[in-house]
């Protein structure tokens, strides 16, 4: 039996994102359309005698203690009854390149890639769908990045319709401008801004079922014309820069351009390589985080070996 494993952690992006409305648990029911995108943090999971559990990160803003959504949901996979002899001790290494509380998913991810490197490394009989049910127990959107590629989402973002990968696949340019946002902060702003009813902008006409059903790939001019994000519009009251992000991003030839999940990171969607390199040079020294990327259906996130991983 092996050891270690080691892992790549994917970001998300948001290409469609409504809120529908307030839950009585104090969730929201949301429509969304998920995307795997070719940017990841790496995990190294190793075995250790004894049942202790370690989490360390290379970024020292990360939460990894008792407390944390990670070690939460680690602790409830090794203390399962079907599963926790199994299970011995483990050391858990992230080394993080997706920005924090940037809309991109990074926590979500590692917590999802991280079950599923334990599953593979102590084989695990737990089927996928009782792996997302734990997830769900720490956050609503974990469970898509066990699936990971397109994938439309609504309920409290937990039911998930898995849809035919982008291909070709789409050019992406990431801005971030060092702003970090909190999911809950933005929910809650979202509902004092509706209470005083000051949105103008409408979500588009969209019907998801259609699209689910399509037997073949979206294509590019189908995802710009249903690019939308619903917090969109306030995140820029309270942080302009995004808006000035995403009017660069416009004025570079980005086909559409819009903020994922809560933000702040923006994204714009390139017609060509060509076009998104230029856009890059321009762009690459004005913010504290941009970079080159592209959608992807992520099917394969273990690296061979350590010697693999970035160091």
């Amino acid at each position: 039996m092996n050891e270690a494993i080691y892992i790549k952690s994917y970001a998300k992006i948001n290409l469609y994102l409504n809120i529908l409305g307030k839950l009585g648990d104090g969730y929201h029911a949301i429509e969304t359309l998920f995307q795997t995108i070719d940017l990841f943090d790496e995990i190294h999971i190793h075995r250790m005698k004894g049942s202790a559990l370690q989490i360390h990160c290379d970024d020292p803003n990360v939460p990894t203690g008792k407390n944390s959504s990670v070690y939460r949901a680690i602790q409830m996979l090794m203390e399962n009854e079907k599963f926790k002899k199994k299970i011995s001790g483990l050391e858990v290494l992230i080394r993080k390149k997706i920005p924090i509380a940037s809309g991109l998913g990074g926590g979500s991810s590692n917590i999802a890639a991280i079950l599923i490197g334990i599953r593979k490394l102590f084989r695990l009989p737990i089927q996928l769908s009782e792996l997302m049910g734990i997830a769900t127990r720490v956050g609503m959107d974990i469970p898509f990045f066990i699936i990971r590629g397109t994938v439309f989402a609504k309920g409290r973002g937990e039911i998930l319709f898995p849809m035919i990968s982008l291909h070709p696949p789409v050019q992406l340019l990431l801005i971030n401008p060092g702003i970090s946002i909190s999911t809950e902060w933005a929910y809650k702003a979202y509902d004092r801004e509706l209470e005083r009813n000051v949105f103008s902008q409408k979500a588009p006409s969209l019907r998801f079922d259609n699209l689910v059903a399509r037997g073949d790939p979206l294509r590019l001019a189908q995802i710009s014309g249903l690019v939308y994000n619903c917090f969109e519009a306030m995140i820029e009251k309270q942080y302009p820069v995004i808006g000035k992000i995403k009017e660069k991003l416009k004025n570079m030839g980005s086909l559409a351009a819009s903020l994922s999940g809560s933000g702040s990171t923006m994204y714009g969607i390139f017609g060509t390589r060509r076009e998104l390199d230029k856009a890059y040079q321009e762009l690459k020294g004005q913010y504290p985080f941009v970079v080159k990327t592209k959608t992807i259906s992520a099917r394969k996130i273990f690296f061979h070996s350590m010697d693999e991983m970035v160091i």
